[in-house]
């Protein structure tokens, strides 16, 4: 909204001039005769003119916080062009009283312009103002003393009840003028509950003199708190990045601000911070405290009133209570309210006003007779007076006549004396204390229960010691080797009894002779490369194989490998070969498991 107003004063300063007949060539003006002390305005300076040089006035007093800044228009006539340029500053009246803005000077060629002075009167305005709470203005906050940017916390109460407000303000201070914010959170205040406020500058921005040292200042939160624990608390600190605008010395980035010897500006992001603050919560106090107090702290006044005083059994009337004033109105729960014997009653229904808050209870007596409302009571603890405050409602009187016996779902309220308690009647609802006895089949604690609970650890427990076992019986390659060697030749053993049954002799014992070299070299884990005669006759006798079955192993390969390197000079049955071998495997299969 600021920088929006801003624009509409230079349009409109622009139009204004661009409508006359350049009869003043060099005018200034202020975009308001009456400003607010600490709240910015703007000044101008129009020109309509070639310009080669210009120099600002003296401000006299008034203190800058923007600018120059700088617009163009163009415009033709005739064919001819002509170039209007508008400087504006923007400026803070620190005091009340009349400023008055002296003359610029504008050169164009050798010819010399002045404005005419502009005087400002500024009156004290509510944006300066900070409000205050029960009469009181508290210096509670932390700032950094002399620094050029940072946050201040400050709350208008240092110690307070739980259960009574107060107001956080967190203000952003900055020695140039403030552009915006890059990050900014808005902080949470543990122990308290919150509701955000509108600010009284609405967002403007204003300027403080703190310690001699003028600040452009931004209230970037305002917090209504309501503390809902006691204690000591101390307020989270808060962070968060401000982008200010400063001047350098560096050359000017257009060619206005070259022309017109205007200072350079630079937009450059600052981390600000807080420093905590501590708030003490003090609890409420126990003397005097009334039983139908419910934790409304302030100052309040309740009302109370029914829609009808006469009604049918099982008819409903409204019982409203409405509570007006100020305090943790928001945070009220349901009043307790007593009802006669018979009367029936539901979560009541919540209205919330400005400053007050209504609670309309649903009631339907059950029993005909005369009946007075006189137990109903809101209190609340006056932070005035520091002392408890109960609000009856008065007598209230409800007439119930007869219910009509004829209407659907009329039920019938019968007191607890009219019951006639015997063995085969309904009895009535037992009340008062009683004693609750332990049953004995009881589930809980029973070795079922136990069992059950055993069940899944033993589960686990075992599936955990098959998966170990596996991964290590699996880890040793070797091994592996060996358990798989002689189902391995029993595969290859199945494709050479396939060839003995086609009676192709040559593959038949090559497929016998490659079983037997794989089961040999995997079983006594020795490659197929380095086996021989020699090596399996010196291997299988450090295992203790009997003679007779290494020499019947011995004597197979040899065959097979005379089968293979002489084909045609073998003879014999494929089929008892074949028989002979898986019979030779399985005894060695055993023999060598039995010795390992």
């Amino acid at each position: 909204m600021r920088g929006l107003n801003k624009i509409t004063f230079l349009f409109l300063i622009s139009l204004l001039f661009l409508g006359k007949a350049r009869a003043q060539v060099v005018t200034a003006q202020a975009s308001s005769k009456q400003v607010q002390v600490g709240t910015p305005f703007d000044y101008a300076i129009v020109i309509n003119t070639n310009a080669n040089s210009y120099s600002a006035p003296n401000f006299n007093g008034l203190s800058v916080v923007g600018g120059p800044n700088q617009s163009t228009s163009m415009q033709s006539v005739n064919g001819q062009m002509s170039v209007q340029l508008t400087l504006s500053w923007n400026l803070v009246a620190p005091r009340e009283g009349k400023f008055t803005i002296g003359t610029a000077t504008v050169m164009a060629g050798q010819q010399k312009y002045e404005t005419a002075p502009v005087t400002v009167e500024a009156v004290k305005g509510a944006v300066n103002q900070q409000p205050q709470s029960g009469g009181q203005t508290n210096t509670n906050y932390s700032s950094p003393s002399g620094a050029d940017y940072y946050v201040r916390t400050s709350v208008d109460k240092p110690k307070c009840y739980i259960g009574e407000q107060i107001t956080i303000v967190q203000k952003v201070y900055a020695r140039n003028s403030i552009v915006g914010y890059k990050k900014y959170i808005n902080p949470a205040y543990d122990g308290f509950y919150c509701q955000n406020l509108e600010s009284p500058t609405k967002g403007q921005l204003v300027v403080e003199n703190i310690d001699g040292l003028q600040y452009i200042t931004h209230e970037a939160s305002r917090t209504l708190a309501t503390a809902n624990k006691t204690g000591k608390i101390t307020l989270t600190p808060v962070e968060g990045e401000i982008v200010i605008r400063r001047q350098t010395n560096a050359k000017p980035r257009n060619v206005f601000e070259q022309f017109f010897g205007a200072p350079a500006t630079e937009d450059i992001p600052v981390v600000v911070k807080s420093r905590p603050i501590t708030i003490e919560v003090l609890p409420l106090p126990e003397a005097g405290k009334p039983e139908s107090f419910n934790g409304a702290v302030g100052n309040f006044s309740a009302k109370t009133e029914v829609t009808r005083n006469q009604l049918k059994a099982n008819d409903a009337f409204n019982l409203k209570i409405t509570i007006s004033g100020k305090g943790n109105l928001k945070l009220l729960g349901s009043p307790p309210v007593r009802l006669p014997d018979g009367f029936e009653s539901y979560e009541p229904k919540i209205t919330e006003g400005t400053n007050s808050k209504t609670f309309d209870y649903l009631v339907i007596p059950r029993q005909e007779g005369d009946f007075t409302l006189d137990n109903i009571e809101f209190s609340f603890f006056n932070l005035d007076t520091k002392k408890y405050v109960a609000i009856p409602s008065g007598q209230i009187k409800i007439k119930v006549l007869p219910g009509d016996p004829n209407s659907q779902g009329t039920q019938v309220y019968s007191s607890q004396t009219q019951i006639k308690e015997t063995e085969n009647d309904i009895r009535y609802i037992k009340k008062g204390n009683f004693t609750l006895l332990k049953s004995d089949t009881e589930f809980f604690n029973s070795f079922m229960h136990l069992l059950l609970l055993a069940v899944p650890v033993l589960l686990l427990l075992t599936g955990i010691a098959i998966r170990n076992k596996h991964l290590k019986n699996n880890s040793n390659q070797v091994l592996v080797r060996e358990r798989k060697a002689a189902r391995l030749a029993k595969k290859q053993l199945l494709s050479a009894e396939k060839l003995a049954g086609q009676n192709k002799k040559d593959e038949f014992y090559t497929e016998i002779l490659t079983a037997l070299n794989n089961y040999l070299s995997h079983k006594l884990n020795i490659p197929v490369s380095d086996l021989s005669r020699d090596t399996v006759n010196k291997t299988l006798n450090e295992k203790q194989i009997e003679q007779t079955l290494l020499t019947k192993l011995l004597s197979t390969i040899e065959t097979c490998e005379y089968a293979k390197y002489a084909p045609g000079a073998v003879s014999g049955d494929l089929q008892a070969v074949h028989k002979d071998t898986v019979t030779l495997i399985t005894e060695l299969e055993e023999k060598l498991n039995r010795k390992a």
